[in-house]
């Protein structure tokens, strides 16, 4: 699958975990044979013993490490119960040919069943039954004793004697009590050697006790520190390494981020990245080309500010210059007296011309700022538009120019601020006015198209030069005349563009079949039901 490939992020993980969880399983595993073997080495039975069978039927009876298992020990019948071989002396005196008929055999399918009386006529005493397993796993008894109790026989035919020694008791029970009073567990197997002739292999191991089991299990216990030891230093040894594989893979990005804050940016090679980072990877690319667009647009708004304020000193030392020099004209008194009026008249345009430069500055610098808000209000724009029309009919028919409409009267309501509004169709207009001769038409149209509400404001006059056109909404854009003549500030289209963006609109200049200058604004419709 394509998540397992080289340098994939889950591959590492799957790896790590999975060499994490065999190592655990081994030192656990490791553990678990330890304690099994300990168990099996301290605790030993005729399973142990017979793993060297073919040992026993060859009579090879020096090769059982008899000495390896502890407390054990065996003896060897033939058929005249005669001892042919014992693993030591001490054996042949406390196993006797005559009682082998009481120790039960090794998966012969034959056991004594005995159980005490508690009450009754045979307190204290035994019922001892042999019994045998049958396929079904039930046990089918074969025979019978009732012992009172001093172990006298006093019903029964399961044995061919009045009463059983404490030894003989002990022996059907399948245990063995020595000189020192240890109990063992006694058993013997019946088979045939080599050469036919029949053998009985008794064997002799101390009798597994739930207290020896405990004392062995204490002693594994002080041995747990050492696989928990173990672990810890694999998981540490696994963190260590995962840590460190997944600071490798990742090193390329911290290498860019760190690249991109010296302001030295560099590729980053995905093949060196783990694939589940090629998203972080493209995100982290977007976000740098993000910032390094917006570092641009942040220098080129610098140069805009730079260019703004050189710009705004020439429009204002033309008209201060002139004021500066007809006031000391005049207050040097060299100015004739038949001219003295018209430096005033002069003074006075060229102090308006600077408020009203200032006063612009002012509108498009607050206009500009982040926590500017607009006060909307509801407006009919059919009934809106022609009363802003009629008020400027005057003005229009002053400077010679006609005006065309097409506003239909069902547009839909929108959403204006009734003082900021008016002013980006006034600096359209007013560029019209200033720029084109008499009898220039002037054509206003307003449609409604899905959420859209579109105003187009166009004139027939000399149109705008591409070079213009193309930075028309700039600050501080105009032609060279207009600059040189002092009919413009180049701040008229950008406060318009400014408005029309914070009523959540566009501008742009368009075409229009007839007409040179081609307005479009579009706003957002307001539904009524």
């Amino acid at each position: 699958m394509s998540f397992f490939k080289k340098k994939s992020f889950i591959r590492t993980s799957v790896v790590h975990f999975t060499v994490f969880s065999v190592l655990i399983l081994a030192v656990f595993l490791g553990f678990m044979l330890i304690y099994a073997y300990m168990l099996d080495i301290a605790f030993t039975d005729m399973d142990d013993v017979l793993k060297y069978k073919d040992d026993i039927i060859s009579e090879h009876f020096s090769n059982i490490p008899i000495e390896s298992f502890k407390k054990c020990s065996f003896i060897v019948f033939n058929d005249d119960n005669d001892v042919i071989y014992s693993s030591n002396e001490s054996i042949k005196e406390d196993i006797r040919a005559v009682d082998l008929e009481l120790i039960e055999r090794y998966n012969s399918g034959y056991s004594y069943s005995i159980t005490q009386y508690e009450s009754g006529k045979y307190k204290n005493g035994f019922y001892v039954q042999k019994v045998k397993k049958i396929k079904d796993g039930t046990l089918q008894s074969t025979g019978y004793a009732i012992l009172d109790n001093n172990l006298r026989v006093v019903e029964g035919n399961l044995f061919n004697k009045s009463s059983l020694s404490p030894y003989e008791f002990n022996l059907i029970s399948g245990k063995f009590i020595d000189s020192e009073k240890n109990e063992f567990t006694v058993s013997k197997y019946e088979y045939v050697n080599k050469k036919g002739k029949r053998r009985v292999f008794v064997f002799i191991n101390p009798t597994f006790k739930e207290e020896d089991y405990s004392n062995l299990e204490d002693k594994l216990l002080r041995f747990i520190p050492i696989p928990i030891l173990l672990i810890i230093i694999i998981i540490f040894i696994q963190t260590m390494l995962f840590d460190r594989k997944i600071k490798k893979s990742i090193q390329p990005l911290n290498k860019a981020m760190l690249s991109y804050s010296k302001g030295e940016p560099q590729k980053i090679d995905k093949d060196e990245m783990p694939r589940e980072f090629f998203y972080v990877v493209d995100t982290f690319e977007d976000l740098m080309n993000e910032l390094e667009i917006s570092e641009q647009e942040k220098e080129k708004a610098n140069a805009e500010r730079q260019r703004v304020i050189v710009d705004l000193s020439h429009d204002l030392k033309t008209p201060l210059t002139v004021i500066q020099g007809y006031a000391k004209a005049l207050a040097d008194h060299v100015v004739p007296e038949e001219k003295q009026e018209q430096y005033l008249q002069t003074l006075a345009v060229k102090a308006n011309a600077s408020a009203s430069l200032m006063d612009t500055l002012f509108a498009y610098t607050r206009m500009e700022h982040p926590e500017y808000h607009l006060n909307l209000s509801e407006v009919d724009l059919h009934e809106w538009f022609r009363d802003y029309i009629y008020s400027k009919n005057e003005e229009i028919s002053l400077k010679g120019f006609r005006v065309e409409t097409d506003i239909p009267d069902d547009i839909e309501l929108a959403k204006i601020d009734l003082n900021l509004f008016p002013r980006a169709l006034d600096n359209l207009l007013n560029n019209s006015l200033k720029y084109n001769v008499v009898g220039t038409k002037i054509y206003y149209s307003v449609n409604e198209k899905n959420d859209k509400i579109t105003i187009i404001y166009a004139d027939d006059g000399v149109g705008i030069s591409e070079e213009v056109g193309e930075r028309i909404f700039d600050a501080f854009v105009t032609t060279n005349e207009a600059r040189t003549s002092g009919k413009g500030t180049g701040l008229g289209m950008s406060i318009a563009k400014r408005i029309i963006e914070l009523h959540g609109g566009t501008i742009e200049l368009d075409s229009l079949e007839g007409y040179k200058t081609v307005f479009k604004i579009q706003l957002k419709r307001i539904f009524t039901e």
